[in-house]
């Protein structure tokens, strides 16, 4: 599978990709850098070689999401512990959050 993807990649996103490097090479030098456009355009610039990283290997995904989706219930919990009444409760819900997540990476529902 990593192959098809790497392959899929090389033919559709490369192209975009090559053209709004293109792009990005002749606008901005045109657009003022402490704008807001312009700073934006100088981070794409600045961060260009991470953003085309996934080009290059068909196991690499082109986001983050599945990490973010992961540690959700982690930032939601953080949250729900500023109003734990004691240092152990804070360790005692962190640890019931650590194992409820590790069960469902490992396919098993937590609750049953």
């Amino acid at each position: 599978m990593p192959d098809e993807r790497d392959q899929q990649r090389q033919q559709e996103a490369q192209p975009i990709l090559d053209r709004l490097r293109v792009w990005l090479d002749d606008v901005l030098p045109q657009v003022p850098p402490a704008s807001a456009t312009g700073k934006a355009l100088n981070y794409l610039h600045n961060e260009w070689d991470k953003l085309i990283r996934y080009l290059d290997d068909g196991c690499l995904e082109i986001d983050n999401n599945g990490a973010e989706n992961t540690i959700r219930s982690f930032v939601v919990g953080r949250k729900n512990w500023l109003f734990s009444a004691s240092v152990k409760g804070v360790k005692a819900s962190a640890n019931l959050y650590s194992l409820i997540e590790t069960a469902k990476v490992n396919g098993l529902e937590p609750y049953a």
